[in-house]
């Protein structure tokens, strides 16, 4: 029976995938129609498209922990606060995250307008 994983694992898988996306990608012929850029950045659209939910679950978790369990190295400030300053970051990557969603799908429709017209391999 598989286990269930952890949501760092998870996102540590997820971070293993965008490196080899990166590898990839910068090889030459890595995108041989237009089609593969257009598919490729609609995927990523719908990656970012869905992370502002993640990071509004990370946020409500870490408010989750009973602030008997919580401390901070220095004080001030308090528990509290380091949550407060944890949850005003999310929301900032949040909204940067939503705009590069936007730009990512105004590029898939964009790339949907470009048509490959070279010679064919193997034909």
């Amino acid at each position: 029976m598989l286990r269930e994983r952890m949501p760092r694992e998870i996102a540590v898988a997820a971070a293993d995938e965008i490196r080899r996306l990166n590898e990839c990608t910068g090889r030459p012929g890595a995108y041989p129609y237009p089609t593969d850029v257009h598919h490729t950045v609609g995927v990523l659209a719908g990656l970012l498209e869905q992370l502002p939910r993640t990071l509004h679950q990370l946020a409500a978790g870490l408010n989750a922990i009973d602030l008997e369990h919580l401390a901070v190295l220095e004080d001030p400030p308090t528990p509290v606060q380091k949550q407060a300053d944890v949850a005003f970051e999310l929301g900032c990557a949040i909204a940067a995250i939503e705009r590069a969603g936007t730009h990512l799908r105004q590029a898939q429709h964009t790339a949907a307008e470009l048509v490959y017209t070279g010679p064919l391999p193997g034909v």
